[in-house]
């Protein structure tokens, strides 16, 4: 059962953590609202300096079977050059959204993301997702400051106050769902060396993500969907769709001179969308505008930069008008750039495909699938399949959890690589392209002993079983990892309303760094981050090469459950059985027999003898 807790938002707003105002998010007019962040937004105690700045951007991008993938991304940066202390910042929020920074602040977060993520990314349709979580259901990782025991306590307060934010059941993420991962993730943000605080991060398989997500997330944009990119964002359309995710991120941005404090912070807001115009009835040729079912508007004031990129495969047969600002690559493909800040009225945006037929699309350098393995009520394992379709050999982390009511037996571990060119590595376990159809049938399965396993077992209704492994996957490879596991017995209050149909548990997690890719195309989330931190003339956080999370589906099991109809067809029969003994013994302890002695009577039913029942 899905509950949201949109009143906490209510409660949320009541906050007064550091100062006595509202949070941000009003009702005011766009007017209203932008005037005053631009007569504000460098009000600093020095005068000059400019402590926020605001970014919107939307890709476009036809995929091979005829689909289209919109990538909006809003950044915030927020300047913490020449504030002494953390509440010397508190007080002033202009474009940065002020429940976001307080909620950071009251519970001591270093680095959030958070995702909602609906329908599977289809890899051998799609190539490469554009963000970094796809994985189905909702997924919240941070990295909060303290000791152990003060950190799970701000982490399940953090939870819940992003439930409210964000009207989703996130405060359903406790201690049976969270994990410390200590290697998929360390490569995230900054660099490791100068990390403190204790990363968690809790996932949701099941959560359901709706406009109900969406309004919050748009009112946290400083020109909501009044302007700009965000004028574009309709629920309507957004939502009937393929593909969907959407997110936020909070993270540190380089180091001062003296090394501890982060010289700014960047809040990401992205959201990506799989369309099919077919489905609006669209032809072979379109509008942006008719494809969203709403009108671009002109550059948002306070945005420093707001483009519309329209990225298309060479020799596509795509026709963009009008003519673009500029034009660049984007991942091996052509780039359109329109620049709305120089254009005081924007035209419509327009594409024309000669064919729209299904085309091959280049399959990412790495692919992950996992599956449950057995039958029975009683046990079952699991396989997960990793392919390295790069042409040099790639260290990953597998990050793998189960909860607690699969009870994983570690010695039962089993890893295998096969080798053997094209074949191998094209025998992938995935849905789209059908299993094992094309495996080398010469090719030999070894060993593979991982570098570096971390394993922690579940604890009964506490915390779930973590398995994380440091592989190096051989070139042209298909690595097999299999476990088994038993089934534990769940208290009937704790099956959900349809415990018939199975649990849904979360994705694997394999991470690597897209510049070990063997000449394959440079990963599409990894471009549009290379493309927008060289607009913003900023380095990369962590440097090196890019890291890309490439995620599994999800999967059924299926427990021993009791028999729900039981107490239904217990309380019928004993109901029955009490009704038929009651009535019964209340006949004979109410009513009282007599013999009745009327003459009148006795005349007329002759000899007979009535009987009164009094």
């Amino acid at each position: 059962m899905r509950v949201t807790w949109c009143a906490a938002a209510l409660a949320a707003a009541s906050w007064s953590m550091l100062s006595g105002t509202a949070l941000g998010g009003s009702d005011d007019t766009a007017s209203d609202r932008t005037s005053s962040r631009t007569s504000s937004r460098t009000n600093t105690s020095a005068g000059t300096t400019r402590r926020e700045s605001f970014t919107e951007d939307l890709m476009i991008k036809p995929l091979a079977d005829g689909k289209v993938l919109l990538h909006f991304e809003f950044v915030i940066e927020r300047s913490l050059a020449g504030a002494s202390n953390d509440s010397q910042l508190a007080h002033h929020y202009h474009l940065f959204p002020r429940q976001i920074g307080e909620i950071a602040q009251r519970y001591n977060v270093d680095e959030l993301h958070l995702a909602f993520t609906q329908g599977n990314w289809r890899e051998a349709r799609w190539g490469y997702p554009p963000v970094n979580s796809q994985g189905v259901g909702a997924e919240v990782r941070a990295r909060i400051r303290g000791a152990e025991e003060q950190s799970a306590a701000q982490w399940k307060g953090l939870t819940n106050a992003l439930s409210g934010v964000f009207c989703a059941s996130l405060n359903f993420i406790d201690e049976t769902n969270t994990i410390t991962p200590q290697l998929t993730f360390a490569d995230e943000s900054a660099s490791s060396s100068t990390k403190e605080g204790i990363l968690r991060q809790g996932y949701l398989p099941r959560e359901n993500v709706c406009t109900e997500n969406l309004t919050p997330w748009i009112k946290q944009l400083p020109c909501q969907s009044k302007s700009g990119v965000g004028a574009l964002l309709n629920p309507h359309r957004l939502y009937n769709m393929h593909f969907n995710s959407m997110g936020i991120s909070l993270e540190p941005v380089g180091r001062t001179r003296h090394g501890g404090r982060p010289a700014a912070l960047r809040y990401k807001q992205h959201l990506s969308v799989v369309l099919d115009p077919r489905t609006f009835g669209l032809g072979s040729k379109w509008t942006a505008s008719e494809l969203v079912g709403m009108q671009l508007a002109p550059a948002c004031p306070v945005a420093e930069r707001s483009t519309v990129r329209v990225v298309t495969a060479p020799g596509s047969g795509v026709r963009v008008t009008p003519a673009a600002s500029a034009l660049g690559k984007l991942a091996g493909l052509d780039m359109h750039t329109f620049d709305l800040k120089s254009q005081r009225s924007m035209g419509e945006i327009e594409l024309e495909f000669d064919s729209m037929g299904a085309k091959e699309s280049p399959l990412p350098a790495l692919g992950v699938h996992r599956h449950v393995t057995g039958h029975g009520g009683s046990s079952g394992g699991v396989e997960a399949v990793i392919v390295n379709r790069g042409g040099k050999a790639v260290d990953v982390t597998y990050l793998d959890t189960l909860p607690w009511y699969l009870r994983v037996y570690s010695h039962t571990l089993e890893i295998r690589t096969q080798r053997g060119g094209e074949g191998a590595a094209d025998a992938d376990a995935g849905a789209d392209a059908g299993a094992d159809a094309g495996a080398d049938a010469g090719a030999v399965a070894e060993r593979l002993v991982p570098s570096r396993l971390l394993f922690s077992p579940a604890v009964d209704r506490g915390r779930p079983s973590t398995m994380e492994l440091a592989l190096r996957l051989g070139p042209q490879s298909r690595t097999t990892l299999r476990y088994s596991f038993d089934k534990g017995f769940l208290k009937y209050t704790e099956h959900p309303p349809d415990a018939n149909r199975g649990f849904n548990i979360g994705p694997a997690i394999v991470s690597y760094t897209s510049d070990a890719g063997g000449g394959r195309q440079q990963p599409l989330y990894c471009a549009i981050e290379a493309t927008l931190l060289l607009a913003d003339n900023t380095t990369a956080v962590g440097g090196g090469g890019c890291v890309v999370r490439a995620y599994s589906e999800l999967f059924l099991a299926s427990l021993p459950t009791p028999d729900f109809s039981m107490p239904y067809n217990v309380i019928t029969f004993t109901c029955t059985i009490l009704a038929l003994f009651f009535g019964r013994i209340f006949n004979l302890l109410t009513r009282d027999f007599a013999v009745l002695n009327d003459e009148k009577a006795e005349k007329e039913e002759g000899d007979g003898v009535a009987v009164e029942v009094k």
